[in-house]
C-alpha cells in the first residue's frame, strides 16, 4: 500500500514537468521544445545632445551643439547631407549650415561605424539679404542723375529683390547676389533716409542709413560779364534754390532789387550783379543761405 502511494506521487510529478502549459498547443512528434524568447534591449546612442544653438538658421550660420561623446570623427547630418564639424572638445561641437534649400531637416550626429545620435528637427530658413555698404552713402539734393546712382554691396541678393527707400519700393538694378544699385529720386526731402533690401520670400534686410545733403555749398566765385556801372559775380556750387539768399559782407542781396541783386540760374549757379561805387578791388565775404536756414560756408573773394 505504501509503495503504491509513492509510485503514484512520482508519476504525477513527472506528468507536471513534461506536460505543456494550460492553453498551449501540444508538441508534435519529433518537435523540440523551444527556448524562452530573449528580451529586446534598446540600442545605446553614442552621443548625448543637451542643446542646439541656434535652433534654426539660414545657410552660412554656425550652429553650436553641447553634449557629450563628441570626437574628431563625429559627423553632423542634415537630412541626406553630411556636414564637416569642428570639435571644440568632447562636450562641444560646431558646424556651418550649408547652402541647401529652406525647409525642415533631420539633424543628427553619426559615427563612421554607423551609430547615430537622437534625431532632432532643424528648420533651415531662406537666406536673409544683408547690406554691407552703400557707395556713396550721401548725395547732394540737386545732384544730376549720373551722380545719384547708389551701389549696394552685400550678400544674398536675388534677381527679383526689391530696394526699399523709407519703406517704399523704388526701381533698382540687379548686378549679382552681392550687388544692387538704384537712383535716388529727385522728389525726396533732404536728411537721413532708410535703405533696405526685400527678397521675394518677404525676408527684409536690416536698415542702412542714407543721407541727402541739402546744405548749400559754394565751390568757386569768378567774375562774369562787365557793364558800364555793374558786373556779374558768378557763384558755382550746389544745392542752390530759387529763393536762396546771397549774403555779401553780412548784407542780404535780394533777387530783383533795383541795385545789387541776385539771379537764380540753377541749383549749381547763382549770378550776383554788383554795382560798385568804385572799381578798386575789395575783399568780399560771400555766403548763400537757403529758405530752411541752412547756410554755406563763407567764401572770401577779391573783386571791385
Amino acid at each position: 500500500m505504501k509503495t503504491s502511494v509513492v509510485t503514484a506521487l512520482l508519476l504525477a510529478t513527472l506528468i507536471a514537468f513534461t506536460s505543456p502549459p494550460a492553453g498551449a498547443a501540444p508538441l508534435k512528434k519529433g518537435q523540440k521544445k523551444s527556448a524562452p524568447a530573449a528580451t529586446k534591449e534598446e540600442p545605446v546612442t553614442p552621443y548625448t545632445i543637451l542643446s542646439i544653438i541656434p535652433s534654426q538658421g539660414e545657410p552660412g550660420r554656425r550652429v553650436n551643439l553641447m553634449g557629450s561623446g563628441f570626437s574628431a570623427d563625429t559627423q553632423a547630418w542634415l537630412g541626406a547631407t553630411v556636414i564637416s564639424t569642428s570639435v571644440i572638445n568632447d562636450k562641444q561641437i560646431e558646424f556651418e549650415i550649408p547652402r541647401i534649400e529652406p525647409g525642415l531637416y533631420a539633424l543628427y550626429l553619426k559615427r563612421p561605424d554607423g551609430a547615430t545620435s537622437k534625431i532632432y528637427n532643424f528648420p533651415i530658413l531662406a537666406p536673409k539679404p544683408v547690406i554691407d555698404t552703400l557707395t556713396p552713402d550721401t548725395v547732394f539734393g540737386c545732384a544730376p542723375d549720373q551722380e545719384r546712382i547708389v551701389n549696394l554691396s552685400g550678400r544674398n541678393f536675388q534677381e527679383s529683390s526689391a530696394i526699399l527707400f523709407d519703406g517704399g519700393t523704388i526701381r533698382s538694378a540687379f548686378t549679382s547676389s552681392e550687388a544692387l544699385s538704384f537712383t535716388v529720386p529727385h522728389n525726396v526731402l533732404g536728411g537721413q533716409h532708410n535703405i533696405q533690401v526685400k527678397n521675394p520670400n518677404d525676408i527684409v534686410s536690416g536698415t542702412t542709413a542714407f543721407y541727402i545733403d541739402m546744405k548749400p555749398v559754394i565751390h568757386t566765385v569768378h567774375q562774369g560779364e562787365e557793364r558800364v556801372n555793374s558786373y556779374d559775380l558768378i557763384l558755382e556750387g550746389h544745392n542752390f534754390q530759387q529763393s536762396s539768399a546771397v549774403i555779401i559782407d553780412g548784407r542780404q542781396i535780394f533777387n530783383g532789387a533795383d541795385r545789387d541783386r541776385s539771379r537764380f540760374i540753377s541749383c549749381s549757379r547763382i549770378i550776383y550783379e554788383r554795382f560798385p561805387y568804385d572799381r578798386s578791388n575789395k575783399s568780399l565775404k560771400i555766403q548763400v543761405v537757403n529758405p530752411n536756414g541752412e547756410e554755406s560756408a563763407v567764401m572770401t573773394v577779391t573783386a571791385p
